[in-house]
């Protein structure tokens, strides 16, 4: 016999039931080299990359075009990141719902296309997305490219031991979308 290594008790998991099942998921790259925490609690993105909860609630952008008569689409991607939603689109400064958005390929598409020298500004935001999973390591996330990651996808969690963005509060429906993953929480005592 001999001892493999050593765990300490955090206190994240708090029951057996229903099962701790891990899989693996992708982080999105930040602007920012970031540490994310063991039981940080993500989102999914549109484009199926994983968040921290609450994160994309500050993380708006903007675009701006002129337009020449004849191009009616415009690609909002920039640095590999797609918007997960539009906000606002203006026309010269008149705001228009005469459009489309794919948040799937970043592509704003107008009806008709804006005349010659007309300004374009669009408003939008990125991330977004349910709650999904729970981080099973504390992770650093570089600014270079995605991180693959071990994620919870269901157990029973202690509440008070999970992290999401700063300045932000679990709703019931981040509740609602994690129960639909079989990841619940539960009351604990103190001492774990």
């Amino acid at each position: 016999n001999a001892k493999v290594g050593e765990m300490e008790y955090d206190g994240l998991v708090v029951d057996l039931v229903p099962e701790v099942e891990v899989r693996g998921g992708t982080i999105r790259k930040l602007a920012a080299e970031t540490t994310i925490k063991r039981g940080t609690i993500l989102a999914k993105d549109a484009d199926g990359k994983l968040i921290v909860l609450g994160s994309d609630v500050d993380n708006t952008g903007t675009f701006s075009a002129t337009g020449d008569g004849s191009t009616k689409k415009f690609s909002l991607v920039s640095g590999g990141v797609t918007p997960s939603a539009v906000t606002e689109v203006k026309v010269d400064g008149t705001a228009t719902t005469a459009y489309t958005y794919n948040k799937v390929t970043g592509e704003l598409e107008f009806s008709e296309a804006p005349a010659n020298t007309k300004t374009i500004a669009v408003k939008f935001v990125t991330g977004g997305g349910n709650a999904d999973c729970i981080l099973c390591d504390d992770v650093v996330v570089g600014t270079e490219s995605d991180e693959n990651v071990s994620v919870y996808t269901a157990g029973c969690f202690n509440l008070n031991k999970v992290h999401v963005a700063d300045g932000y509060t679990i709703s019931a429906t981040d509740f609602d979308a994690l129960r639909k993953y079989s990841i619940v929480f539960k009351a604990a005592f103190a001492g774990n």
